[in-house]
């Protein structure tokens, strides 16, 4: 069985998401959407661009609702807490993915992270998602959230309503 598992922040979750887990539903037999958990990367990005902090559980609970009747999708998130950011703590991020996701044997990212993958998870198979195939990334909703509302994620449109001129 082929499990796989698609990692990011998905801060705010959008189209492209959803584009990336269809696309990997038709080579993985299950696909885990796995939410990194970040606190202190949340307030970097609110200062930043004044973009509100978005808990990993509201985000979770977007693409359970979304995929509420797929049972290959899974969602969870991936405690960060503790850790250096990011190349600091590499090692010990990746072991605490392979303590909490032990099943995954398909790692799923675009390209740019295919050495990466193979470099740290040697044991998995890994899958490229086109990365522009649908043309948003989540800094450019986080940037211009009026402009970019249409690519959120259906079911995250709800609780930005109130957010948007």
């Amino acid at each position: 069985m082929k499990i796989g598992a698609f990692t990011g922040k998905f801060y705010p979750a959008h189209i492209g998401h959803v584009w990336a887990v269809d696309y990997s539903l038709k080579y993985c037999d299950k696909v885990i959407i796995v939410i990194s958990s970040n606190p202190i990367r949340n307030q970097e990005i609110k200062e930043k661009c004044g973009f509100d902090i978005l808990d990993a559980s509201i985000i979770k609970s977007w693409f359970e609702e979304y995929y509420k009747n797929d049972s290959r999708v899974e969602v969870a998130i991936i405690d960060e807490s503790g850790l250096k950011p990011y190349p600091n703590s590499t090692e010990d991020w990746v072991n605490r993915f392979k303590k909490q996701f032990p099943s995954v044997n398909v790692k799923i990212a675009d390209e740019s992270y295919r050495e990466f993958n193979q470099k740290y998870f040697p044991e998995c198979e890994f899958l490229a998602v086109p990365r522009d195939v649908v043309s948003i990334h989540s800094t450019d909703i986080r940037n211009n959230l009026n402009k970019y509302f249409d690519y959120l994620i259906p079911t995250a449109k709800p609780y930005f309503l109130n957010k948007i001129n």
